[in-house]
């Protein structure tokens, strides 16, 4: 079995919302997933950073052998690692938790410059409550788990 690579998305990228179709390759499977964090409405679209309150998103799961072709689309639509641009998000590793209650491992975009979220963006409160748990969901109207 080929090895597996883990994307968590919270945002446009999600089922449903405005850049699902930028993704390059079907995945294997999209789960619905959260994971730790504070999220930021910026208008058009969010920006995650550290913090301790249950964001909502997808696990979207490739092939080791799909996923540098996806990371290059990623990478260039979040504005990461992009030759003569400053990073706006940076793509790191994080712990990922799956409502079976399992937990993994996967990448995701998290906002570069936290400090200035504040000046440029409103904080985005839990909108969910799932399972005696708060969630924060973005946008509030999307569809979490139905989207999956």
């Amino acid at each position: 079995m080929a090895k597996q690579q883990n994307i968590f998305v919270y945002g446009t990228l999600k089922r449903g919302q405005c850049r699902e179709q930028c993704w390059p390759l079907p995945p294997i499977s999209v789960t619905a997933a959260w994971t730790l964090g504070t999220v930021y409405d910026l208008g058009p679209y969010p920006a995650m950073i550290a913090g301790s309150s249950r964001i909502a998103g997808q696990l979207w799961t490739y092939t080791e052998s799909q996923i540098d072709a996806v990371r290059k689309e990623l990478d260039c639509i979040e504005v990461t690692n992009q030759p003569g641009y400053p990073n706006e998000y940076d793509r790191v590793e994080i712990e990922v938790n799956l409502l079976d209650g399992s937990k993994l491992l996967a990448e995701t975009y998290l906002f570069s410059r936290p400090a200035e979220l504040t000046k440029i963006g409103r904080l985005v409160p839990s909108s969910l409550r799932l399972e005696q748990a708060d969630y924060v969901i973005w946008p509030l109207s999307s569809p979490w788990l139905e989207a999956i």
